[in-house]
């Protein structure tokens, strides 16, 4: 009996994968998402484009302006996040020892205005340029002195700072924002750095607001 010959089998088409969508939370970058909204912009400029097709990129042309106006919004946050982390994390330093000296002198009111002063560090608008609550002299002893201040900048300041302490009153905002900072940081120490590699956009995002918000000292 003649062996048997094994039939060869075509080889498989090579089968296209699309790409899943981002997970929610991880934005693609601003560039990117330029670049598909001029992509989409073009295609719903042609006359010939079929009407399910055209209301199919409608939708995405305005979903995709919707990712481009948050991820800006996250570029500015993270530029301005990272420009005053070390103004922060002096201040954040420095009013924490006045909340350490007031408790010791069991001075009530000026242990309310040092709490004051941290969650106005901790909370202050992301989208706006930080002001300061110390002159540059007090963060540089180098630094020369300026002479006059900035009156707008005063008030802002002071209007900040009367809006988080109305806050704390009402119970918005922690009365005692140094347990919550010793907690946070107690809490990052023991779930312990992640392994080499597997930081993700998010998390790496989420630790440059980390740094600028709650600085990186054990006090």
């Amino acid at each position: 009996m003649p062996p048997t010959r094994t039939q060869k089998t075509a080889p498989k088409a090579a089968i296209k994968v699309t790409k899943a969508p981002k997970a929610s939370g991880s934005t693609p970058g601003v560039s990117k998402l330029k670049a598909s909204l001029r992509q989409t912009q073009r295609l719903l400029a042609k006359d010939n484009l079929a009407a399910d097709v055209r209301v199919t990129t409608e939708r995405r042309l305005k979903a995709l302006e919707s990712e481009l106006a948050e991820a800006e919004l996250s570029k500015k946050e993270q530029t301005l996040s990272a420009r005053y982390h070390g103004v922060k994390f002096f201040e954040r330093q420095k009013v924490t020892r006045k909340i350490k000296k007031a408790k010791k002198n069991e001075d009530a009111e000026a242990l309310l205005d040092a709490r004051v002063d941290l969650n106005y560090i901790l909370h202050y608008p992301k989208l706006k340029k930080y002001i300061s609550l110390f002159p540059p002299e007090v963060r540089d002893p180098d630094s020369t002195p300026k002479s006059t201040t900035s009156s707008e900048t005063d008030a802002q300041r002071d209007q900040l700072r009367s809006s988080i302490r109305q806050r704390m009153l009402s119970g918005e905002l922690p009365m005692e924002p140094e347990v919550e900072v010793a907690t946070y940081s107690k809490q990052k120490r023991k779930e312990g750095p992640l392994p080499s590699g597997k930081k993700s956009v998010t998390v790496a995002r989420e630790e440059v607001e980390e740094d600028a918000f709650f600085g990186s000292d054990d006090e």
